[in-house]
């Protein structure tokens, strides 16, 4: 028992233990089990287990040296001391009830034996206070952190580490209240105190930085956030060496979160990928820990386009959160979303839908998740529009817009789900309440994110199509000239979205027969795609088509800068060769080219070409386009033949 105490001392815990359990085992076998000195050896030796992680051993000495105790009067201090160990052990077991009543116990004996204003009093209403507010009893959390600053307020004074600690306990405790300045006052203060009163490396104040992080986070003032975790890592980076420790990793986690949101994409892979490999090394690539670094990261690739990379990730926290015991539902609800939209953008929308529907399924067994179905439902509305089953599409885009109303009101989601109504509307021919709804989705767009909005541009455009279907060409015109005006306004005058609008509004212009301002608005169109997107982008050969179009009206006699444009489009649709369409359509329009020339055999040849072109783009014959070209194949086969 001596040489334990010895080797206790030197913090040489194994000989400690190895020598106290021996000790044990000969006087288990010659004294009896309340004596003294064998209370003392279990006593001990509960100590050195927990030191060691060992609770469930620890708790059964401790109990039988608190039984010995008992017995004695004059062992309160060491009754005390038993009750404190027990209850550290009792928590990390996760029996906090039996943790809690401990420490009660053990509050009783201090405050009869060395005062209720004592350190020791205070210690252990400070474990008090944290095991309750684990359970969720923040009332009573905070009633024992009160009692703590009055008695630490008395001992210490107003400057002192004690107080530091205290305060991350109640910032902890508002922050899950939803107190958010509270506790960021409270974290804010405490990490004044810990640089005062520490070395500037110091553990605690990468700890204290890190919280003051999270409520800023939480606030999203990413910006701000992201200096408060950098110097953490630093901290936690010079404190652990080679040796990188999870609370740099959780640090490297929520810096990761703040560069996401913030815009800084490649950043946020490094610092997720760090937290990921480091959570690799400690808990294995099967761990609870290791699936949400992997579903963060997951996240971060998808926004950076790496779908692959992701889809690798979501599929493996996908089997890893079906594994665990208790599965994080919510989150693996939204990796399921995340997997549809991810397959739903590459076209296979079949994939998209088996992830969709599951994730509807675990949200609907949650209550009070209006908010979480309407979003699938949305992606799901998406899918049946893809796949033009519109009946579908609204029955599920009004399912959701009904949901997401009956909590949130009116949005910039709501907004998106209006406006995608009208769009189904639009296709169905639907045109007066297709422009109800993007009439109603303007508003609320300008109501929640104010008129220098994109999406009040793309709105805009939208009510520009359903007044040309309506034939209402002058507010058709007035629709898509705002929706110019507000992406000129956002993106400047180079962005291949402002080239887009330039579209709307020559096909405006040519509609009412005023061909030079039409030509004069692909002209710029075309500038705008060229700076942006070289001179071989498709868009290029589309912008080209449609100044062939203009060309070719203004001056029927003198095709020739048609045919250039044309011939300049079909060179690049061509050479790229994915779109068949295009290339059929600028064929068929040089065929009509040669037949105003009453070239028919040249004009033949290029309707016959553009035939081959249409079948090969999927259109059967009984397409508009394949059936005009066919009558043109018709008409100059019978003009040849006569």
């Amino acid at each position: 028992h001596s040489l334990g105490k010895i080797f206790f001392h030197q913090n040489n815990v194994d000989r400690a233990i190895s020598c106290l359990e021996e000790s044990m085992e000969i006087k288990k076998s010659k004294l009896s089990e309340k004596h003294m000195s064998l209370a003392e050896t279990r006593h001990l030796l509960g100590s050195l287990y927990i030191k060691k992680e060992n609770f469930a051993p620890a708790v059964a000495l401790l109990k039988c040296a608190l039984v010995a105790y008992r017995g004695s009067r004059d062992c309160e201090i060491m009754k005390s001391d038993v009750l404190d160990l027990l209850g550290g052990a009792y928590a990390n077991l996760g029996e906090t009830d039996h943790a809690i009543l401990s420490y009660e116990t053990s509050l009783k004996i201090k405050k009869a034996v060395v005062g209720a204003e004592s350190s020791p009093s205070s210690n252990v209403l400070m474990e008090i206070g944290k095991l309750k507010s684990s359970l969720g009893d923040l009332d009573g959390g905070l009633a024992a952190f009160k009692e703590v600053k009055r008695i630490q307020k008395i001992i210490y004074g107003k400057n002192h580490l004690k107080n530091a600690d205290l305060l991350i306990q109640v910032g902890l405790v508002q922050d899950r209240l939803n107190n958010n300045e509270m506790a960021l006052r409270c974290f804010a203060e405490a990490l004044r105190m810990r640089r005062k009163l520490l070395d500037k490396n110091h553990r605690d104040i990468a700890d204290a930085l890190v919280h003051t992080g999270r409520m800023y986070q939480s606030k999203h003032d990413h910006f701000k956030s992201l200096g408060f975790f950098q110097d953490a890592i630093k901290i936690y980076r010079e404190s652990d060496g080679n040796e990188m420790s999870q609370d740099c990793a959780n640090a490297c986690r929520l810096l990761g979160l703040s560069q996401i949101a913030s815009g800084d994409n490649e950043n946020a892979l490094h610092s997720l990928e760090k937290c990921l490999e480091l959570r690799e090394i400690t808990y294995g690539s099967e761990s609870e820990q290791w699936a949400e670094a992997a579903y963060d990261l997951a996240v971060a690739k998808s926004e950076a386009g790496l779908d692959e990379d992701a889809v690798v990730l979501l599929d493996k926290f996908v089997l890893l959160q079906k594994s665990f015991e208790n599965s994080d539902t919510e989150t693996l609800s939204n990796a399921l979303l995340q997997l549809g939209k991810i397959y739903l953008e590459k076209g296979r929308v079949d994939n998209a839908m088996v992830y969709f529907d599951e994730a509807l399924g675990i949200r609907k067994k949650s209550s009070d998740n209006e908010l979480g179905v309407s979003e699938v439902l949305f992606q799901i509305g998406g899918v049946r529009e893809f796949k033009k089953q519109y009946l579908e599409s609204l029955v599920c885009y009004e399912e959701s817009l009904k949901l997401r109303l009956s909590v949130s009101g009116e949005d910039e989601d709501t907004a998106d789900i209006v406006s995608r109504i009208g769009e189904v509307r639009r296709i169905r021919g639907q045109y007066d309440l297709a422009l109800e709804n993007f009439t109603l989705a303007l508003d609320m767009y300008k109501n929640t994110v104010g008129e220098a909005h994109l999406s009040v541009a793309g709105t805009y455009h939208s009510l520009g199509y359903v007044c040309d279907a309506k034939n209402d060409l002058q507010k058709a015109m007035q629709n898509h000239k705002e929706g110019l005006s507000v992406r000129k306004l956002i993106l400047g005058g180079d962005h291949v979205k402002v080239a887009a609008s330039l579209d709307d509004v020559a096909g405006m212009y040519q509609k009412q027969n005023e061909h030079k301002k039409a030509l004069r608005c692909l002209k710029e169109a075309l500038r705008i795609r060229k700076l942006q997107l070289g001179n071989d982008d498709i868009e290029i050969g589309k912008t080209l088509f449609g100044m062939g179009i203009i060309f070719a009206a203004i001056d029927v006699d003198d095709n020739e800068k048609a045919a250039e444009c044309y011939n300049a489009s079909l060179e690049i649709s061509s050479r790229v060769g994915s779109h068949p369409k295009l290339e059929a359509q600028t064929l068929h329009q040089i065929g009509c080219l040669h037949a105003a020339n009453c070239s028919y055999r040249e004009a033949l040849q290029n309707w016959r070409t553009c035939l081959s072109k249409y079948r090969e783009g999927g259109l059967r014959d009984d397409h508009y386009m394949v059936a005009c070209t066919l009558g043109n194949i018709e008409m100059a086969e019978n003009v040849l033949n006569t």
